[in-house]
Formats: structure tokens, sequence, C-alpha cells
């Protein structure tokens, strides 16, 4: 059993998906599926962060993205400020956007040889002040078009879910099936020996946090559309459960291992997680504690998960 679980790490953020759905049939006292299908909607904006996050950790030495939810953030304002003139400029604006971040995270981590913890800590708050700067003079709602588009259901699965499964998809080909993924992987794993065999490591590292960032424009995006127009720390609500739904689906800490359907799994694990604390009318402080403590046990896990396998 262990064995199968430690293949197929996307099992454990399953195997908590369904626990949590009983626990919040149990205690609301009806069993539905709505509620599932609920959860994965309001997880899309967590979910894509999640999976830009991924990138960003499986390049490993100890990689991570902060900046991220300041990102999408100043995406939300870029594509509703554009999407007066054209939704296709909007939504190409703010991905654009969101990747030049990405790009500027990964020169500086490469080619400055800042850790990128304290790049992406840096770049964020530098993101965030060019938003505080701007929102006053742009327009904060969102193309009606979009909105309803995002919002049409279809078997269940909102437009939202699929258009983010879609790229999950996409992702996951690109991870599992190109040069460039075998690549990535293979310079998370250990850089020095990666530059040894020839990989453009700069490039393979610059790139990722590129896709990163395009990843949290495209949910910053989706997240103005839905919430019916940008507004500040918008990203806020998204990025600790990011961080969370990257590492339980079976993203190493340590770098050079991905899971893109444990990450999916992962970001629906920790949105029926708050469902089932609101559910259980806890207050809004003890729910916090218990959605930290979930963080730092599973972020313990794959690190000391990493550090067995080293």
């Amino acid at each position: 059993m262990k064995k199968i679980m430690a293949k197929y790490t996307f099992l454990w953020p399953l195997l908590g998906s369904v626990i949590l759905w009983i626990g919040i049939s149990a205690v609301s006292g009806k069993f539905h599926v709505g509620q599932v299908f609920t959860s994965a909607k309001l997880c899309s904006f967590a979910l894509l962060l999640a999976l830009g996050q991924m990138i960003v950790v499986t390049s490993g030495e100890g990689a991570i993205d902060l900046s991220q939810q300041y990102i999408l953030t100043l995406a939300a304002y870029i594509s509703c400020d554009l999407m007066q003139y054209h939704v296709v400029l909007g939504v190409a604006a703010a991905v654009a956007a969101g990747a030049l971040c990405g790009f500027v995270n990964g020169l500086i981590n490469i080619y400055l040889k800042v850790p990128a913890m304290i790049t992406t800590l840096a770049t964020g708050y530098v993101i965030f002040t060019i938003v505080l700067v701007l929102a006053p003079g742009m327009k904060t709602l969102p193309d009606a078009g979009l909105v309803k588009f995002i919002n049409w259901n279809a078997g269940g699965f909102s437009m939202l879910t699929i258009l983010c499964l879609f790229a999950a998809a996409a992702l996951a080909l690109l991870l599992y099936r190109t040069k460039y993924g075998k690549q990535l992987h293979a310079v998370g794993q250990k850089r020095l020996a990666a530059r040894y065999a020839g990989i453009p490591v700069n490039k393979v590292v610059i790139l990722a946090f590129t896709l990163g960032g395009a990843l949290c424009g495209l949910s910053g995006t989706l997240c103005g559309a839905f919430n019916g127009g940008a507004f500040q720390d918008m990203g806020a609500t998204y990025f600790l459960p990011s961080i969370a739904a990257a590492f339980v689906g079976g993203t190493a800490a340590s770098g050079g291992k991905s899971n893109v359907a444990g990450v999916c799994l992962g970001a629906l694990m920790m949105y029926l997680l708050t469902t089932f604390l609101n559910a259980a009318s806890l207050s809004a402080g003890m729910q916090r504690f218990i959605q930290g403590a979930v963080l730092v046990l599973i972020l313990v896990g794959s690190v000391s998960g990493g550090a067995k396998k080293k």
C-alpha cells in the first residue's frame, strides 16, 4: 500500500477530498455531488496559481514564487481595463503582463544570483506598488460576455472549471511529453549535473518563472471576471491554498518532481477543507489556524520526503 501511495502521489489529495466531502455531507446532513462541483469551481484561481508554483518549485534549489498574489491582482486590473476596448486584448495583455513579471523574476534569480524567495518577495512589493499607483485611474469592471461565458455550466461543470482543466492538460503535455519538460525535471534534480549534461539551465529556469507568471496572469483575468471586477489584495485569498495544493499534490520541495493531476486534486482538497470548516461553523481565526497547520504539515512532509530520497 505504501509503495502504491508513494508512486501515485495524487492518491493522497484524492483520498483527502473524499474524506472531506463525506465530512461536509455529515455536518450539513446532505450528501450531494454538487458540493464537489462548487468547490471545483471556486478552487479554479488557486489551481492556476498552484500549477504556476509547481513549475517554479520543480526548477529546484528551493525556488518558490512569493509574488504570485500580486501578479494576479495586477493582471486583473489590466484585463478589466483593456476589456473596455476588446475582451481578447484584455485577456492577452493580462497573461503577457504575468509572463513579463515571471520573466523578470527569472532574470534576477539567475543572473543576479538572488535566491528565488527573496527575489519574488521584493518584486511582489514592487508589483503591488504599481497596482496602488495605477488602480485609481483604471476601469475595474470585466466584460459582460466573458462573465457570462465562464459561469456557463455543462454537465455540472462550470466553464471556469473546464478552462482550468484544459490549462492543466496543456501543462501536463508540456512537462511530460516534450524536451523542455524533461530538461526542467533534470535541472530541478541537480542544476550542476544538468549543466554538465549540456542542458541550457538558465533558459530552462527563466522559462519556468515565465510560465508560472503567465498562469498567474490567466488566473487574474478569470478571477476579475468571476468576482465582478478587480480590487486590491484580491490575490491574497488564493495564495496560501495554492501553495498547499502544489505540495500536497506531489510537488517535491527540493525540486525535480511535479504532478499536474495531484496539484489539481490538491486544489480541490483545500477548498473542500474550507467548505468543511465553514459547515462546522468554526470562527474565522480557527479556520485560519487549521489551514495554516495543514500547510505546515504538508511542507514538513514534502521536505522530509525529499531528504529521505537524497
